[in-house]
């Protein structure tokens, strides 16, 4: 990897992690208030989701995936972690503010996040493999021979 694609990718890692982690921790720890959506339908939504515990479970995410991506530690699980927040964000900012730069930092964390996805795309490119054979976790130290295989259609015709 070259030098610059390294620090980007360090910058937006520890930026989008530190952003979750910090947000996340304010809402368990009050560092500062809870911002509240002006519009309607946005603070209606966020008090639903009070109501449901959706929130405070998206405030825990937060935590966990952003410590994840700042201490760099599993960070392709805190991304999948993270997605549905981000994603959540990025509706609510956009649709439901009428400030500029909050409907700018819901895109700009979902473009990091895209980002960020596609420098782990090793990770989870083997999740798109067709007919992919169970690998069971009990059978995790097991050689290779050992695991069921499943051929392709064709493959035992010789054709």
């Amino acid at each position: 990897m070259r030098l610059f694609e390294r620090y980007a990718l360090a910058f937006v890692r520890f930026y989008l992690g530190g952003f979750y982690l910090v947000s996340g921790l304010n809402f368990f720890l009050h560092f500062w208030p809870q911002p509240i959506p002006h519009d309607a339908n946005g603070a209606a939504y966020m008090q639903v989701t009070l109501h449901m515990g959706m929130f405070q479970l998206a405030k825990a995410l937060e935590v966990v995936g952003g410590a994840s991506l700042f201490f760099d530690v599993a960070v392709p699980f805190g991304l999948v972690l993270l997605f549905p927040v981000t994603a959540t964000i990025m509706i609510m900012n956009f649709f439901f503010s009428d400030l500029a730069h909050v409907r700018l930092s819901g895109m700009r964390n979902f473009v990091f996040h895209v980002i960020l996805f596609a420098a782990y795309a090793g990770y989870y490119l083997p999740l798109l493999r067709p007919r992919a054979p169970a690998q069971p976790l009990w059978r995790l130290g097991r050689p290779a021979a050992d695991l069921p295989t499943v051929a392709p259609k064709g493959a035992l015709q010789g054709g």
